[in-house]
């Protein structure tokens, strides 16, 4: 099976929050130091583990300021990596650059954002937009709100659930969850769309191909991958989905409908992947929770809708990402259409 060991953790690398003007307050803090050692924030981290049974190592971790973040064109204030490109070590930088106004902000608000570069560099986790009913972020991890202002010091028990959600996803269970959906009107998820620049395809040194179009009976798009039955490997299209936003203990269903003239060879299958964070002395790492698959049982030859689908029961919101695949296995020769694929979600009782 080689084929995701290409793009598994690429997205965890670098993640960092974005620079914006926030000279809210023209004044500086009184009696604060302007950047006092940022191992204060790692102490309090550590002692916040603690209290949720955690005992960690950070002899792998480096913390500093630097003068500016700047990343392919983007400027951040705030960035955690996983591996340093340079380095290959955890890291957390934190920016002095007047746009960023770390002088200015009180000892909480820092705090809040060295937390959440935390959870990037040592919790290996990725942004989670996801939202309350209330409209409040469901996560510290958010970074569609300001990380400076998730949590202030008068708010001791809003402060206690955000860092619970930080080491346990599963604390936004306790919540009321804005899913953005109505499952049981509309269970759809995900549905293919091939103008969709999140989509990957891997094509086995060019001996797959992959074209895209519109059903014409049904207005849905399609993929087609095609090959001269050259192909020593898999050939196959996929998405990463980070966080998804799904509702804890729903089943999950992965469909297709295949349409193909005549597929020769061991033919096309589907494969679903789930992967959570392991906490760990020294940092989490990502692992595989769920490899569901059709492969074992591929089909072929002439096709008409033909229907095929895997389930998940029982999903949780320890969930980083899950990948869905189309896939059609090496040696087969032909042309074969993923018609309506899609993402779909159950709600659990």
């Amino acid at each position: 099976m080689k084929y995701y060991s290409q793009f598994i953790l690429a997205s965890f690398l670098i993640l960092g929050f974005l620079a914006c003007e926030t000279n809210e307050d023209p004044n500086p803090m009184s009696q604060q130091e302007e950047f006092p050692d940022l191992k204060i924030f790692l102490d309090r981290f550590e002692v916040e583990a603690k209290l949720r049974g955690f005992n960690f190592n950070f002899s792998g971790l480096d913390i500093e300021y630097v003068d500016e973040i700047r990343i392919s064109d983007e400027v951040y204030c705030g960035y955690g990596f996983i591996r340093h490109p340079q380095t290959d070590r955890r890291t957390v930088l934190i920016s002095k650059s007047t746009n960023c106004d770390w002088v200015n902000k009180t000892d909480i608000q820092r705090e809040n954002l060295f937390f959440h570069e935390m959870g990037h560099a040592f919790l290996n986790l990725p942004h989670d937009n996801a939202l309350k009913c209330d409209g409040r972020p469901l996560s510290l991890m958010t970074n569609i709100f300001i990380p400076y202002y998730i949590y202030s010091e008068n708010e001791p028990e809003k402060r206690a659930y955000y860092l619970d959600e930080l080491f346990d996803r599963l604390a936004a269970n306790e919540q009321c969850i804005d899913f953005v959906q109505d499952f049981e009107s509309d269970p759809v998820f995900l549905k293919y769309g091939f103008l969709n620049s999140m989509w990957r395809f891997s094509n086995d040194n060019g001996n797959f191909g992959i074209t895209g179009g519109i059903n014409e009976e049904t207005g849905n798009p399609f993929f087609q991958i095609f090959s001269e039955g050259n192909g020593q490997n898999t050939g196959y299209a996929f998405i990463q989905i980070e966080v998804p936003n799904i509702p804890e203990g729903a089943t999950v269903k992965l469909r297709t409908k295949i349409n193909s003239e005549n597929l020769e060879g061991p033919g096309v299958a589907i494969a679903l992947r789930m992967y959570e964070t392991e906490i760990g002395q020294t940092g989490a790492t990502i692992v595989e929770s769920h490899f569901l698959s059709t492969e074992m049982n591929p089909i072929n030859g002439k096709l008409e809708n033909e229907l095929i689908e895997l389930t998940l029961t029982n999903f949780t919101r320890k969930t980083i990402f899950m990948i869905p695949f189309a896939v059609m296995m090496p040696g087969t020769k032909g042309a074969a259409s993923f018609d309506d694929f899609e993402v779909l979600v159950e709600p659990g009782s």
